[in-house]
């Protein structure tokens, strides 16, 4: 992980020398954007943090710049901007373009392009990205299904980091939905369940491609996932399954904007205004069409 920590100290020094200004850290990869937190906190203990900061979060955050700092630097972070409202956009401009001199105003983006112009022109960028021979030597390391996990790693760095420090082989999978679904027990799910359930879709991807589930046995088996889950948040866990299932449909080639726009409708709405138990009817029911195709 030496490269990235290199790159993390380069982020550190890049926002040291501009201090007094507005700077957005951009990136591909969501997960990696996690680090500038880390790295915030490095520089002071007067930090606030919004994701998709409101309008009232926006006049929180200039009401903290405009007081004075006991710690020296006074840091607000706003991560994904470009999915705020732009009245919130809006109300931030005068702050972005000159913010108090003591202070240091850090937007994150994995879609830079989506900010409006009257935003990308008033901050200083930093570009954070992993160098392609980390990949190329981790995918190196991956005996088992290693373009798939791959696809995983770019899209999540915690797995990626996750599967350059395990020591062992990386299992197969077999899909059975009380196993599978039990992945999704803790808060937040850990790097190692992501790999497990990818693998255990895309099981379940092969097999539903092989013809192995006939009319009857796939309606068993989402009454069996509806059931296992009642104990759960289906809202996060379908939320989960719609990223996961993009990145195997992406593996097998799946090129219908219709099937990605479906799961990307999932993942805006972030667990709100969906009926989950029909969700996941639908996710399974695409997963299946798209295999059989």
């Amino acid at each position: 992980m030496r490269a990235v920590n290199e790159i993390l100290e380069r982020l550190k020094s890049f926002l040291q020398r501009n201090v007094g200004s507005s700077v957005c850290v951009r990136s591909r990869e969501q997960s990696l954007l996690k680090r500038v937190r880390g790295v915030v906190a490095e520089l002071t203990k007067e930090y606030l943090i919004f994701t998709e900061p409101s309008i009232d979060e926006v006049r929180q955050a200039e009401e903290f710049l405009y007081t004075a700092s006991g710690d020296g630097m006074k840091i607000v972070v706003f991560e994904k901007f470009e999915r705020s409202s732009i009245e919130a956009m809006n109300a931030f401009l005068k702050t972005l373009e000159e913010p108090p001199s003591h202070s240091l105003v850090v937007l994150t983006s994995i879609k830079f392009r989506e900010l409006p112009q009257t935003v990308r022109s008033r901050v200083k960028v930093f570009d954070l990205f992993v160098p392609r021979s980390f990949y190329e030597d981790l995918k190196r390391k991956i005996s088992l299904e290693p373009e798939l996990l791959l696809k995983l790693c770019k899209a999540d760095f915690d797995v990626a980091e996750y599967i350059n420090e395990a020591s062992g082989e990386i299992k197969a999978v077999h899909f059975e939905p009380s196993s599978f679904l039990s992945l999704f027990k803790s808060e937040e799910v850990k790097p190692q369940d992501k790999v497990h359930a990818l693998l255990a879709l895309n099981d379940l991807f092969m097999r539903f491609q092989a013809g192995q589930m006939d009319d009857r046995s796939f309606v068993e088996l989402y009454v069996a996932l509806a059931e296992q889950s009642k104990k759960l948040e289906l809202n996060k866990v379908i939320f989960e399954l719609s990223w996961l299932c993009e990145v195997v449909l992406e593996h097998h080639g799946v090129n219908e904007p219709s099937v990605y726009r479906w799961f990307d409708s999932i993942l805006r709405n972030k667990l709100l205004n969906f009926n989950a138990q029909l969700a996941l009817a639908n996710l399974l029911i695409k997963l299946r069409g798209c295999a059989r195709r």
